[in-house]
């Protein structure tokens, strides 16, 4: 059975549930939902590639960027969805390999060891600078413009913004409650 069909679309409210049981948390639920258990790493991903809402599909970059090691999932993944949203997975998590490494200390402040990102589409299939080249402000940057070429919108202050949600999070969790 081909990886679309056994990957079922989940209402919004669900993945953003799922999302923060990843330790993503920047989106909020208007009501109560419960976490589904048996909702998978690549129906997470694929989900989200899918997603109408850019938020959603951005935080697939904060997802990479807090489990590192679903990286695996990506290339089959991208392989099975549709070209679209094939095209945003390959874009966010190209973003978050970038991210990963311009970030690298401040991410091992808070995180600790991590595993970093491999590199599946940046150098490969966008032609951009490899990911410790400056470490990664110039893939980011050239990603950035790729991007706004294609669409028009300003992708820099998107990938910027990500990582800003991110660190506000993890400084939050660090917090000791009063």
């Amino acid at each position: 059975m081909p990886l679309m069909e056994a990957i079922p679309t989940v209402s919004t409210s669900t993945l953003i549930a799922q999302l923060a049981t990843q330790d993503v948390r920047h989106l909020r639920l208007t009501r109560t939902v419960e976490p589904m258990s048996n909702f998978s790493p690549e129906t997470l991903i694929t989900d989200l590639a899918r997603h109408p809402d850019a938020r959603l599909r951005e935080a697939l970059i904060l997802l990479f960027l807090r489990q590192p090691t679903y990286a695996r999932y990506v290339p089959e993944i991208t392989v099975a969805l549709e070209s679209e949203a094939a095209l945003t997975l390959r874009h966010m998590y190209t973003a978050a390999v970038y991210l990963q490494r311009l970030w690298r200390s401040t991410l091992g402040l808070y995180l600790g060891n991590f595993l970093l990102l491999p590199d599946y589409f940046g150098q490969a299939e966008f032609c951009l600078p490899a990911p410790d080249l400056h470490f990664g402000e110039a893939g980011l940057r050239a990603l950035a413009a790729l991007f706004q070429a294609k669409t028009g919108y300003d992708w820099l202050t998107t990938y910027h913004s990500a990582i800003s949600l991110l660190l506000a999070q993890l400084s939050l969790a660090m917090t000791p409650d009063d």
